[in-house]
């Protein structure tokens, strides 16, 4: 019994010790799920935090960009101020240096001026103690000369003098490579006469060969006013402005500027004194061509030119077209000529210069042209002159534009019309356009005015037509040659003799429009090779093959 008691106790504190354990094991359940919750829950108020840091971090991020963003934009513009300070600095500067330079050369051409020596004496003995704000060197600087003692003064003057004498000595010879002519020495008011028996004159009067004035001729050439020899025609008035063509004009004849030369002998050019007041012959004018002028010209024609369409002497200087070309023609019945070029490049400089010179003389020969005193061309006379009489003249053009309508541009200052004796020299062979041949063609007309043809049976149709029409001035048996090129509006046509081609002129004006035709270089060396060569057979040759 007493083990059987024993059991029983035993299996109950077994089953209350099981019992307890569970108790236990329920309590650290309960626990651990408190800790989890515990945990999701901090970790769930960790995310919000985080979430809300990264969001304040993002807008803290750009602020700090925006920032530095206005701080980069800030210091450029202060980095420009700055460059714009030190290049306004640098340009004062320049001009301080350049009004220093001024003043030593008007010193060194004036020669040292008594208040001048007064004032760099007086600059040598009071420092500048009025200025403030200087720094510690400065005040410091300033010390030691108030503490020099009453003797130290001659002493800095003299060594000053001797400075300012070296100095001036060393500009003299810097300057000596660079100043050239006579010296001017400053005119006093004390040694200024006081009555008006010896008037005083300018300084430009007492400097010998002085420079001639823009607007009028060279001294040395004798045409002023006052000349025996010509007259000024333009201006006509003291103080009249120069002439330069209008802006925008409709044509070469809008606005153009035209003068009358007077009492034309071409023969006066001869050097014979008997010669020397017979007549005019030489045109002088004095212009200005901007550098940036693109082209201008003149004109000479006799009396009956008919609005300029038939012009003796075409002076035109062009000065973008092929690298520089001086042209020189004539033009008749409205018809150019064969022109007469001349490279810029070998001339004086005509644009961008203040002022040139051009004299035209005109002789039996026919038109010299000099620029700046330089034979640089002569145009032949390619028509004869008119039979003028005596006292007649001739007629002198600005044309306001070119045949398209582009405007000139330059300035006349002076034009003088007289007589001179011949300018050129009597070796003339580098002289353009001298001993040229013959442009004018003496037996073949140029047709045109004709409509414009583009296939080969018109060209055929036309020749035809010519053919029939001129057949009456090609001698006994009717033989023209008539020349049609496609897509042109002209012709040429060859006739039997120059008799036969003067007649055609006169008779064939009504019906077509006919001129003397010109010959080109090639045309005029194998016109010249084939006469040779008959000449060497003994033949004479009285017609020219053409191409």
């Amino acid at each position: 019994m007493e083990e059987a008691d024993e059991r029983y106790r035993a299996k109950v504190r077994e089953r209350e010790r099981l019992e307890n354990g569970a108790v236990d094991d329920d309590d650290d359940d309960d626990d651990d799920t408190n800790i989890v919750g515990e945990r999701v829950t901090t970790k769930f108020h960790g995310d919000n935090n985080n979430s809300e840091s990264s969001e304040e971090d993002d807008s803290s991020k750009q602020q700090q960009q925006q920032r530095i963003q206005k701080q980069k934009q800030r210091q450029l513009e202060i980095t420009q101020l700055r460059s714009e300070i030190q290049a306004k600095s640098q340009k004062e500067a320049e001009r301080d240096a350049a009004r220093k330079r001024e003043e030593e050369m008007r010193r060194e051409l004036l020669g040292p001026d008594d208040d001048d020596d007064d004032e760099r004496k007086n600059k040598v003995k009071k420092r500048p103690r009025e200025e403030e704000g200087t720094d510690d060197t400065e005040q410091q600087n300033d010390d030691n000369i108030v503490d020099m003692q009453p003797g130290d003064d001659d002493q800095i003057i003299m060594d000053g003098s001797i400075m300012a004498a070296q100095l001036h000595q060393q500009q003299k010879s810097n300057n000596n490579s660079i100043i050239s002519g006579p010296s001017i020495k400053k005119k006093r008011l004390d040694d200024i006469p006081n009555d008006n028996t010896n008037p005083s004159t300018s300084l430009i009067a007492n400097i010998s060969g002085g420079a001639t004035p823009i607007h009028d001729f060279s001294s040395k050439l004798k045409m002023s006013k006052t000349s025996l020899d010509g007259s000024i025609l333009f201006p006509t008035t003291i103080g009249e402005k120069p002439w330069r063509p209008p802006t925008n004009p409709v044509n070469f004849m809008d606005g153009c500027f035209e003068l009358t030369l007077p009492n034309f002998n071409p023969n006066s050019s001869s050097s014979s004194s008997n010669n020397s007041s017979s007549g005019n012959n030489t045109l002088a004018i004095k212009f200005h061509a901007p550098r940036e002028s693109s082209r201008f010209s003149i004109n000479i024609a006799s009396p009956n030119h008919n609005g300029y369409n038939s012009i003796l002497f075409h002076f035109n200087p062009r000065q973008f077209q092929r690298g520089g070309q001086l042209v020189i023609n004539n033009k008749v019945e409205s018809m150019w000529g064969n022109d007469l070029s001349v490279p810029l490049s070998t001339l004086p400089v005509v644009f961008g210069k203040q002022a040139c010179t051009l004299i035209v003389q005109i002789n039996e020969e026919g038109f010299d042209v000099f620029v700046e005193g330089v034979h640089c061309a002569r145009l032949e006379h390619r028509t004869a002159l008119p039979k003028l009489k005596e006292g007649s003249s001739l007629c002198l053009q600005f044309p306001a534009s070119d045949d398209y309508g582009s405007p000139e541009d330059w300035e006349v200052y002076r034009v003088w019309w007289g007589h001179k004796d011949s300018m050129a020299a009597k070796d003339l062979s580098g002289v353009a356009g001298v001993n040229i041949y013959s442009s004018v063609h003496p037996k073949k007309l140029f047709v045109s005015g004709l409509s414009k043809i583009h296939s080969d049976p018109e060209v055929d149709l036309r020749r035809a037509e010519l053919e029939r029409a001129f057949r009456k001035y090609g001698g006994p048996n009717g033989a023209v040659f008539v020349s049609v090129q496609k897509d042109s509006t002209f012709a040429f046509v060859e006739v039997a003799s120059e008799q036969q081609a003067d007649l055609a002129l006169v008779e064939m004006a009504g019906r077509y429009r006919v001129n003397k035709a010109r010959r080109t270089k090639h045309e005029a060396l194998m016109e010249e090779r084939a006469a040779k060569e008959a000449a060497e057979k003994g033949i004479v040759k009285e017609t020219v093959d053409w191409d």
